[in-house]
């Protein structure tokens, strides 16, 4: 009789948890939802236009710079006997960015870089190259555009990317996106641009990181997500409840079997 009484309590201690756990999980349900200000259906929604800052390129950046023109023959000695790297029949230069902002380039020497977007680059050498090429082509792509995501994600570390755009959403799917015990609300980003140092804040569960400052990340970027101590506090307090629970019913069920023996 006394073991089944026991027995009985624990089964309403069990069903006590599990009714617990539910009522957490229905309450916390949209801190798990990115943008909860936006209606769940409709029509589109027209956001705020988003002025993205073009990359300017910085010291130690490595570019990829193509040559061509109406001579292959001569084109390619640009690309062959060129001051980059990675050098080959096919490949394409590489070109590191020296402490001057300078790339060097054959023929040309000394080409000025560091503050330069892409496509200002792009201009500067197809000019310089007009004495040597017909009708100059310049194709460049930066190689070492990377970023960093720690915390509490699937997946952190650092990634690399083949452009220069991308924004905290595709960051965040890159490190497997947020887990339970994230933070939504407070996530940071730390910023480091020619020594200039920012610390940006996002709300994931606002629109209003659509319209941030911060959505588009800058090289070297560091995206950092907090824990929500709370939850990981309730996580573990279940966890430890249910195997209270475990060692108390297994216990129980032993202590059964040898008394009906």
């Amino acid at each position: 009789m006394q073991i089944l009484i026991k027995r009985n309590s624990v089964i309403v201690v069990q069903l006590y948890l599990l009714i617990a756990i539910l009522s957490s999980s229905c309450a916390s349900t949209k801190n798990f939802t990115y943008f909860n200000d936006l209606p769940s259906s409709g029509p589109v929604i027209q956001l705020d236009t988003l002025q993205m800052k073009t990359y300017a390129i910085q010291k130690d950046d490595i570019i990829e710079m193509k040559i061509s023109g109406k001579s292959d023959a001569t084109a390619n000695d640009f690309n062959l006997k060129s001051g980059g790297f990675a050098l080959g029949q096919g490949a394409i230069p590489q070109y590191l960015v020296d402490a001057n902002g300078e790339i060097n380039v054959y023929l040309i020497g000394k080409v000025k870089v560091d503050g330069l977007t892409i496509d200002q680059i792009a201009d500067k050498v197809t000019k310089l190259l007009t004495p040597y090429l017909i009708e100059p082509i310049v194709n460049l792509r930066i190689l070492n555009f990377r970023f960093t995501v720690l915390g509490e994600v699937k997946a952190p570390g650092t990634f690399a990317v083949p452009n220069e755009k991308i924004s905290v959403l595709q960051a965040i799917g890159y490190a497997g996106d947020m887990n339970y015990f994230s933070n939504r609300t407070n996530v940071k980003i730390i910023r480091d641009s020619s020594g200039v140092r920012q610390v940006g804040f996002l709300d994931f569960s606002s629109k209003k990181v659509l319209n941030s400052p911060f959505y588009y990340l800058q090289r070297n970027d560091v995206l950092y997500v907090e824990t929500n101590t709370r939850y990981r506090q309730t996580g573990d307090t279940y966890n430890r409840a249910g195997l209270l629970v475990g060692i108390l019913s297994s216990g129980i069920a032993a202590l059964a079997i040898l008394i009906r023996r």
